[in-house]
């Protein structure tokens, strides 16, 4: 039966594995011992989530009054994945294992976890442990009450809807968040979505404390507590139109309290190849050197010219790289996402500076399942060369009205733009916003 020892059980399990590795026996000498290289850490990382995820399964299949045992449901008028996990595995929180137990049936919950369909027959617990089930159980869980400026949303309510098309296989695989939260991240996965409806439930928000950064998205490349920016560090930003605004002005204020040497660049309507190419933007640019000197034309239309990255590494020579840039990838593919990202992160790499990926904040006139895919391919591009990404969007909720709906101004809108400058910077410094 699953308890308040269940937690317990998992941790002595997890920690029993850890003792068995074997790293350096107690018995070596001292000059015998050596460090673990990053492939070792990565496997280790990939076998500890992997028991992970097998023993929630487990706990989740013995529960007694906490979780049913059901094998199998059939998605019914307003289910969603959370409460679906809430129902049968115990805990919202643990939305993302129900899509790898369930992306070979249905492989568009890897692009859009945001949707499902009336008919679909999901797992509850992994393939192998999952027992077949011809009468699968119907679901009856009500979606979560919509909040107010959010839209309700269910499952499709036209009839047993067929699954979406398979994700194209030119497309690379995006990376589901761990079904193990970290010490960062959100629990909430998003809603279920019907188009042209939006999801009821932001996918960043969360009620769960152990989730420091407020997003399952987010992640540290350091320990908690250990700031990425000091008094010696030598940062460069680079960003879009936020970056020419409130915000950028504002985490340049925080990230040179520090006592590090910034350098902030914005362009308006860049992403990241406009960085490579040169390309000339006319609708906003801002930059701040070192010695504090702000260059931004008066007249914002001015035609200026993107600064190429390769040259301004070569000339700041920074320690550390604060990218705030993506919202302008929205409409792209997953490949030309991921693509244009990593031509960033390889460029870090090949500097050995440290990366900061800020993601774009939320805004009222993208829909919320595109802004998922977006962050999704961002953060899985990120990951890829270890570097820090943080999700802007528990800190920039969008106003109901006024402004264009992506952009902030006014006294509310720069309010927003400064908190979301002011949590970010807290972020990169481990600490919670």
């Amino acid at each position: 039966m699953m308890n308040s020892n269940s937690g317990s059980i998992k941790r002595l399990l997890v920690i029993s594995m850890l003792a068995a590795l074997p790293v350096t026996a107690s018995a070596q000498s001292t000059s015998d011992a050596r460090q673990l290289d990053k492939a070792e850490i990565r496997q280790i990382t990939r076998e500890l989530q992997s028991v992970s995820g097998e023993l929630d399964a487990l706990l989740a299949m013995n529960a007694g009054g906490e979780a049913s045992s059901v094998a199998e449901v059939t998605v019914v008028k307003g289910d969603c994945l959370s409460a679906l996990a809430k129902k049968h595995l115990g805990s919202a929180s643990r939305w993302p294992e129900l899509v790898k137990w369930n992306q070979d049936r249905y492989p568009s919950l890897l692009k859009n976890p945001d949707l499902i369909h009336i008919g679909w027959k999901l797992r509850m617990a992994p393939p192998s442990a999952a027992k077949p089930n011809t009468n699968a159980a119907q679901s009856t869980t009500p979606a979560t009450s919509a909040t107010s400026g959010s839209s309700t949303t269910a499952a499709t309510s036209s009839g047993n809807a067929a699954p979406p098309a398979a994700t194209n296989t030119d497309e690379p695989v995006i990376t589901i968040p761990s079904s193990t939260p970290p010490t960062t991240g959100s629990t909430t996965p998003p809603a279920v979505a019907t188009t042209p409806q939006e999801p009821e439930t932001k996918p960043w928000q969360s009620l769960n404390p152990d989730f420091r950064y407020g997003s399952s998205m987010t992640h540290r490349a350091v320990p908690d507590g250990v700031p990425i920016i000091k008094s010696d560090s030598r940062v460069l930003h680079i960003g879009d139109s936020h970056t020419c605004g409130t915000y950028g002005k504002a985490i340049d204020a925080c990230m040179r309290e520090s006592g590090a040497t910034v350098s902030t660049y914005g362009v308006s309507g860049s992403s990241p190849s406009w960085w490579f190419n040169g390309t000339v933007g006319k609708s906003g640019y801002f930059a701040k050197d070192e010695s504090g000197k702000v260059d931004q034309p008066a007249d914002w239309r001015t035609p200026r010219a993107t600064p190429k990255l390769v040259d301004l590494i070569k000339e700041k020579k920074p320690t550390v790289l604060v990218v705030s840039l993506g919202a302008n990838l929205i409409g792209g593919s997953n490949a030309a996402i991921q693509g244009q990202v990593k031509s960033i992160c390889e460029v870090a790499k090949q500097n050995g500076t440290q990366l900061v990926w800020v993601g774009p904040p939320d805004g009222r006139s993208k829909s919320s399942s595109d802004q998922t895919r977006l962050y999704l391919n961002l953060k899985t591009a990120v990951d890829m060369y270890g570097g820090t990404f943080i999700d802007s969007r528990p800190f920039t909720e969008y106003p109901a009205t006024g402004g264009d709906g992506v952009h902030y101004g006014g006294s509310e809108g720069n309010k927003i733009a400064n908190d979301w400058a002011k949590s970010t910077y807290k972020v990169i410094q481990g600490e919670k916003p």
